[in-house]
């Protein structure tokens, strides 16, 4: 059997989102594991997904006891791939295997009511009715989570055990060693029967189960389905959320007011909190200038992993979201060598603009660079960028690049510039901590990006940053002399 590559998440914030889904069962884990991005011809598809998204996102927030209640079930699901898997080649199930067809068939069981009870009609979930195979594995209609091999399943298997008890009964009230002896023959002998009988009971039971198969195989894939469903509803209230609307190949990306979950907790966790993000991308080049710490990768990728998020089915954390249906997203970040192939930062992100070339074949796609060509001298990085934003437009991307280079000129491009610091001559900082010129810092840091109508040279904040962050005096007193 091949296994499908699994999808790796091209944004850091992306991967966090996925590695804090709420699944509990490993039908959900193997869900999120075959979960494959959508591409522009699903957009009619994607469009009823969150439509069924955003109707049980309404009904949780209505019923939060309702998530609690799923989640307590996925909890108690086990594993039964295997067991079906031994079904499906024939062999006789065992007890241990018949025990964990029977919970799972009553799990099952429960959700499926849980659902009904909820009078949710999710198109692309529906539960098959396991109450007979529960019966099967029930004779004596006792529901119980344990497994036992019923005397009900077979009159001789019935005689045999009661004969067993009667000799058992008799070693117990034996006085005479040969005679005790005797009987422990007769009750050996009993045993083997009795293992013999319980073989044809299993061998029996596994053949009946060959009708439950496909509907066994088919449940494990929707309990999957709908607990990664339920994981993007809680996912889309814990933070601010909306559904993202879908457009046209050559419509821009618009996103108002878009966080970073993963930046969203890491500030909410040092009791600040995250500035965010209204930006538009248009077919072409968008640029987005501003000073290094300014928040440009910040702003960059909380768009970026929107979009990687919503192609993967999940509404987009913003107040209003919406996009073209891409093809791909594809991040450049050269922030650091690629070691195994001898790379410098530079060479790789060469390489990466190669293969992000490729993909222009393959349709519509966001393509997304974090300060392009940085590491090479600011004379040839500028050109870089420049020639960049040019080959963006012309190969007619999603392109979106963050810089600090001065003298961009792309005629047609969008422009947005970080704010910046507000305050142009800051007080001293102080000094006594590197936490409190951090501190300092942010708080005279406006991260807004704001629309530019033109070409606008990227403000100069770098020598007010050196002196929030507390620069030696001497060398600072150099740099002013430089910027007379």
């Amino acid at each position: 059997m091949n296994n499908p590559k699994a999808y790796q998440p091209a944004t850091t914030g992306t991967a966090w989102v996925l590695a804090n889904l709420s699944l509990s069962s490993p039908y959900g884990r193997k869900a999120l594991k075959e979960l494959l991005p959508a591409v522009s011809a699903d957009r009619e598809q994607f469009e009823n997904s969150f439509k069924e998204l955003a109707k049980l996102i309404d009904f949780c927030r209505q019923q939060p006891a309702f998530v609690q209640h799923t989640h307590a079930i996925f909890r108690k699901l086990r594993y039964i791939a295997g067991s079906v898997l031994n079904l499906h080649e024939e062999q006789v199930p065992d007890e241990i295997e018949l025990f964990e067809i029977k919970l799972f068939a009553m799990h099952s069981c429960e959700m499926a009511d849980l659902v009904a009870q909820s009078e949710l009609r999710l198109a692309d979930i529906a539960f098959d009715d396991f109450r007979p195979l529960v019966k099967l594995l029930n004779p004596d209609e006792m529901i119980i989570s344990s497994f036992h091999l019923h005397d009900s399943y077979s009159a001789e298997l019935k005689s045999i055990r009661h004969e067993k008890r009667q000799r058992e009964n008799q070693i117990l009230a034996a006085t005479d060693p040969s005679a005790a002896d005797h009987l422990r023959q007769q009750r050996s002998e009993l045993v083997r029967r009795e293992k013999e009988q319980e073989y044809q009971v299993r061998s029996s039971l596994g053949q009946q189960l060959q009708a439950w198969l496909a509907a066994l195989t088919r449940s494990m894939n929707t309990l999957g389905h709908f607990e990664l469903l339920m994981a993007r509803a809680v996912t889309a209230m814990t933070w601010p959320s909306c559904r993202p609307e879908l457009l046209g190949q050559n419509e821009p990306l618009r996103a108002v007011e878009a966080i970073n979950p993963q930046m969203y907790e890491i500030l909410k966790g040092q009791s600040k909190e995250f500035t965010p993000v209204t930006l538009e991308v248009i077919r072409g080049s968008t640029l987005i200038t501003g000073a290094n710490m300014g928040g440009k990768s910040v702003a960059l990728m909380t768009v970026a992993t929107n979009a990687e998020l919503v192609r993967l089915g999940f509404f987009a954390f913003a107040a209003a979201f919406s996009m073209p249906l891409f093809d791909y997203v594809y991040l450049v970040a050269g922030d650091g060598q690629d070691q195994a192939s001898g790379l410098s930062s530079f060479g790789a992100e060469v390489m990466q603009l190669k293969e992000l070339a490729a993909l222009t074949r393959q349709g519509c796609g966001l393509a997304v660079f974090d300060e392009f060509a940085r590491s090479t001298n600011p004379y040839e990085g500028r050109r870089f960028v420049q020639a960049l934003g040019e080959f963006m437009q012309q190969t007619g991307w999603h392109g979106v690049i963050a810089t600090h280079y001065d003298g961009i000129n792309l005629p047609g491009a969008a422009c947005y510039q970080v704010v910046g610091l507000k305050n142009k001559h800051p007080a001293a900082p102080d000094s006594s901590n590197l936490r409190a010129l951090i501190d300092n810092l942010c708080a005279n840091m406006d991260y807004r990006l704001r629309k530019l109508d033109g070409h606008s040279e990227v403000p100069h904040d770098a020598l007010r940053i050196a002196t929030l962050l507390d620069a030696d005096p001497r060398f600072l007193s150099l740099l002013k002399k430089l910027y007379v």
